[in-house]
């Protein structure tokens, strides 16, 4: 078996592998190649620098995959994934090898992930690379409901509508590190996010950029910027959703604090936890 660059392969033959790595994991998250493409276009994955290990006398049968973003001087390891047939063979500790050569050969300051928390067996490998925990961060959804978004227009002061322009204004200023998912790079390699900015009777304050879809809010970011962290992000959630009262919505990597529960109060509910990795690459 050889490890290869991921370039090498179509995005459909990744494709077909990496689901089929995901079939019994805690949380699958399929992709399709349209997915995969932006995927790799908003979180500047290098297919040049990510791996495959592949048998080529078996049919180009690919055993594991693993993909690196690469953003100035560092890195982030995402979508690495090992088929069932070829677990415990080594693939795992080989996709890891390729990476790290990868990010040494770029010279990398920093290479970061994210592992499912509960998920052992790579946490430990992770562990055995030398990435230690930064974080616990928090996966959400709020479900459709059209019925029941409180109305809490006698708390609200003013909303502002903001373009994407204005949004990445905001997200560039926020006073919390971002995650890669959420980082302002990531965030604009999207298309067409749109933001609120509101303002509180009480003197709060506090704003929300996202991406409304038909069915689906997603890249939900929520800051405040005065008054109690949990009332104003339950605030202005509560202006977004009855703004799009049948969308789905998805906030993810968010940290466990205040404004969670501010998520909370406004209906959302956990999924997952994801945990935080760093390692710091040899100078």
């Amino acid at each position: 078996m050889d490890l290869v660059p991921a370039s090498k392969f179509t995005y459909e033959e990744l494709i077909h592998a990496y689901n089929q790595t995901r079939v019994d994991y805690l949380v699958p998250m399929p992709m399709n190649v349209a997915r995969l493409k932006e995927y790799s276009r908003v979180y500047d994955v290098d297919l040049d620098s990510s791996v495959v290990v592949v048998d080529w006398e078996n049919d180009n049968l690919i055993y594991g995959l693993g993909m690196l973003g690469v953003r100035d001087n560092r890195g982030w390891i995402t979508r690495l994934g090992v088929l069932p047939f070829g677990r415990r063979m080594g693939i795992g500790g080989q996709l890891m090898d390729g990476l790290i050569a990868s990010a040494a050969r770029l010279r990398l300051a920093q290479v970061w992930l994210e592992v499912i928390k509960d998920n052992d067996p790579a946490h430990r490998m992770f562990r055995r690379y030398g990435f230690v925990e930064t974080r616990e961060l928090v996966v959400a959804r709020r479900p459709p409901n059209p019925e029941g978004t409180p109305n809490v227009e006698d708390r609200v002061k003013r909303v502002t509508p903001l373009n994407h322009e204005d949004a990445i204004i905001l997200l560039s200023h926020r006073q919390e590190r971002a995650n890669w998912l959420n980082q302002t790079k990531s965030m604009q390699n999207v298309h067409n996010l749109s933001g609120l900015l509101v303002e509180l009777h009480n003197g709060g304050r506090g704003w929300v950029t996202y991406h409304a879809g038909l069915l689906q809010i997603t890249r939900i970011i929520v800051e405040v910027t005065a008054g109690d962290p949990t009332e104003v992000t339950e605030t202005v959630l509560n202006i977004l959703h009855q703004r799009y009262k049948r969308q789905d919505a998805i906030a993810e990597n968010m940290c466990d604090d205040a404004q969670w529960l501010g998520f909370q109060q406004a209906g959302y509910f956990e999924s997952f936890r994801r945990i935080e990795m760093v390692k710091e690459m040899p100078k």
